[in-house]
């Protein structure tokens, strides 16, 4: 099962992500970055260190949903869009489900470019290159 993390704290686990990620990727126009953070009960340490001691008022900010699913995560996957200038983070309690869903993100983001297959012109003759030439001017 997994849970979809909503702001401020997407914000502090794109940071932690930033710093020290298990694993990353961006895909080949570098307009998306993804990140796997493993251990949330460790996740959830770290944000506790950023956050100021004495800011109640950013620790109550956070969901506590949000909270939960993060102690109890087995990982989470954190990406940011540049175009669409979105930060996500998604926590999964489950090692094969994470596992999996990051495996299908690196397969998305690292899709190498299509190839594009070449029309064949054959022996032809024809196009722009062809036809009368016009009169030169340098006779």
């Amino acid at each position: 099962m997994s849970r979809e993390i909503s702001a401020p704290l997407t914000d502090l686990l794109y940071a932690l992500a930033e710093e020290s990620a298990d694993d990353e990727t961006i895909d080949r126009e570098a307009a998306v970055w993804a990140a796997l953070l493993r251990d949330g009960m460790d996740v959830a340490r770290r944000v506790l260190e950023v956050l100021e001691p004495n800011d109640a008022v950013a620790q109550v900010a956070i969901d506590a949903e949000d909270w939960a699913a993060l102690r109890g995560a087995f990982g989470l996957i954190v990406k940011r869009d540049n175009y669409q200038h979105t930060v996500t983070a998604r926590a999964f309690a489950d090692e094969e489900e994470c596992l999996a869903e990051w495996e299908a993100t690196k397969a998305e983001l690292e899709s190498p470019i299509p190839a594009v297959e070449a029309t064949e012109m054959g022996d032809t003759t024809e196009g722009p290159s062809s036809g009368p030439m016009p009169p030169r001017d340098d006779d």
